[in-house]
C-alpha cells in the first residue's frame, strides 16, 4: 500500500479540483515536498489508480483498550525519534538563517501534541508553517516520521486520521497566510471533532475564523489575548542537549496564545497534560508571559 500521507494529498487536491491532470497533479505535489521526496508521474498515476479502486467501507474501528496504552507509547517514542532525527538532518537554518542547526529541533516539534492527541487529551494536531520553505521541510516530516507511526501502529483502525488541507483555512487576521497546505492528524471519536472538521477540513470559502474558535478546535485552554503559554519538555531538552553537545534552549512541547483572563486556565490544563504524560517519561514544566 503507498504511503498514507501521499495517498492523502492526491485525495485531497483531487476533491479540490476535480477533473485535475495527471501532469499538473503530479508538479503540485512535488512543488511542496522535498527534492528527494517528490514522487514521479508514474506514482501518482498509480495510487490514483489505487484510490479510484478502492470501494469506500472505511476502516474497521478497533477498541481503546488497555492495549491500547501500550502502543501510544510505542507510538510516541517512534515518532518523537524519527521527528527528533529528521529536524537535526534538515537544519534549522534553512528557516532562520542566524539560527543554530539544532533550532527547528527544539522549536518546530509536534511528537508532545500528537501524543495528547493519542491519549485523548487534544482534539487534533496542526501541522504548519507559513513560510514555503518550512512547509515543505515540515511536509517532509509528515511523510517521513508521522505517517510512518500510524501505519505500523494502525491507528486509523482506531478512529485517528490524517488529513491534508488543500483548502483555504483562514484566520480573522488579514495578514495571516492562513492554513491551506498544512496537515490535521485528529482523533474522530473527540468530543470537538464536529468543531475540527467545521474549522479545518470543511471549505468555507471566503470565511474567516476567530482565533479563539481555531484554538477551541486545536483543544488549547485559551482566551482572546497577547501572552503566549509554554509546556516545555525538560526530558527532550535533555536528549537534545545530550545528542548535539550543544546548550540547546528549551524544546517546546506546545504554544498557544492567551490572556490573562485564561491563566488558571492554562495552569489547569498544564497539570492535566503534566500527569498524564508521566507514563512515557516526559518530564513537563510550563511558562508564561503575559
Amino acid at each position: 500500500m503507498a504511503d498514507i500521507a501521499l495517498r492523502e494529498m492526491i485525495r485531497a487536491l483531487r476533491s479540490k479540483s476535480p477533473g485535475i491532470g495527471l501532469k499538473k497533479l503530479t508538479a503540485e505535489i512535488r512543488a511542496v515536498l522535498p527534492e528527494s521526496m517528490a514522487p514521479a508521474k508514474k506514482t501518482v498515476k498509480e495510487i490514483c489508480q489505487q484510490i479510484d479502486g478502492e470501494d469506500q467501507l472505511g476502516t474497521q474501528n478497533r477498541t481503546r483498550d488497555d492495549n491500547f496504552s501500550t502502543r501510544i507509547r510505542a507510538a510516541f517514542e517512534m515518532f518523537r525519534d524519527a521527528e527528533r532525527a529528521y529536524l537535526l538532518a534538515s537544519d534549522g537554518r534553512t528557516i532562520k538563517s542566524d539560527a543554530p542547526a539544532w533550532y527547528a529541533a527544539s522549536q518546530l516539534r509536534h511528537y508532545f501534541e500528537v501524543l495528547l492527541t493519542l491519549k485523548g487529551k487534544k482534539p487534533c494536531t496542526l501541522v504548519a508553517m507559513a513560510s514555503h520553505e518550512g512547509s515543505v521541510m515540515l511536509n517532509g516530516m509528515v511523510l517521513q516520521c508521522l505517517a510512518p507511526m500510524i501505519q505500523q501502529f494502525e491507528l486509523e483502525s482506531y478512529a485517528f486520521t490524517l488529513r491534508y488541507l488543500a483548502h483555504d483555512v483562514l484566520t480573522s487576521q488579514p495578514a495571516h497566510p492562513g492554513f491551506k497546505g498544512s496537515w490535521i492528524f485528529a482523533d474522530q471519536q473527540s468530543q470537538k471533532w464536529n468543531e475540527v472538521q467545521d474549522i479545518f477540513l470543511m471549505p468555507h470559502p471566503g470565511r474567516r475564523n476567530p482565533e479563539v474558535n481555531i484554538g477551541a478546535a486545536l483543544g488549547y485552554p485559551a482566551v482572546p489575548g497577547y501572552g503566549t503559554v509554554w509546556y516545555i519538555d525538560d526530558t527532550e531538552t535533555s536528549e537534545l542537549q545530550r545528542i548535539t553537545g550543544d546548550e540547546v534552549d528549551k524544546v517546546i512541547g506546545m504554544e498557544f496564545f492567551n490572556g490573562q483572563g485564561g491563566f488558571a486556565r492554562a495552569i489547569t490544563h498544564y497539570h492535566e497534560c503534566k500527569k498524564a504524560v508521566e507514563d512515557v517519561g516526559v518530564r513537563l514544566q510550563i511558562e508564561i508571559d503575559f
